[in-house]
């Protein structure tokens, strides 16, 4: 084999490797978003603090080229790991909550209703918005004026 072909041999591996890199890279974007956040956070602290890798590696109980992985957003943050480091710098890592992405929308209307109104006894034409799927209704705007003439049954309707 030609010192070309050898080459050519490494110079594959090394780009195929980096396609794999990036394509894993690609599917974890948010996990490594989030990692780099931390890790910036975790180096300002220490900066603040004149907390150096080492001393930080020695209070954790873990190498030093873990704390580097963990401040080169390069190491998957466990439980575990975070207890170390609130322990070690005696700080609290706010948790993990949950929040709900999902847009909570009222129930749409399923029938057509007639409105009227108690004192001028006069039908009102309603408009619906599909995006909350509710009535909008400019005369059943509710306020300490027009309160009394909305407080009746629908038996009185």
């Amino acid at each position: 084999m030609t010192q070309r072909e050898k080459n050519n041999k490494i110079a594959l591996k090394t780009a195929t490797q980096w396609k794999i890199r990036a394509k894993k890279d690609r599917t974890n974007r948010k996990q490594i978003s989030r990692s780099q956040k931390f890790a910036l956070e975790l180096l300002d602290y220490l900066d603040e603090n004149n907390i150096s890798q080492r001393e930080l590696a020695l209070r954790m109980d873990v190498s030093p080229q873990q704390v580097n992985k963990i401040l080169r957003a390069k190491a998957n943050l466990t439980f575990e790991t975070l207890d170390k480091i609130e322990a070690a710098l005696g700080v609290t890592l706010s948790s993990p909550t949950i929040v709900s992405r999902i847009d909570i929308k009222s129930e749409t209307i399923k029938s057509v209703m007639t409105l009227v109104h108690k004192s001028a006894r006069k039908q009102i034409e309603p408009t619906y918005s599909r995006s909350i799927g509710s009535i909008k209704n400019s005369i059943l705007k509710t306020n300490l004026e027009n309160v009394e003439n909305l407080a009746f049954t629908a038996d009185q309707i």
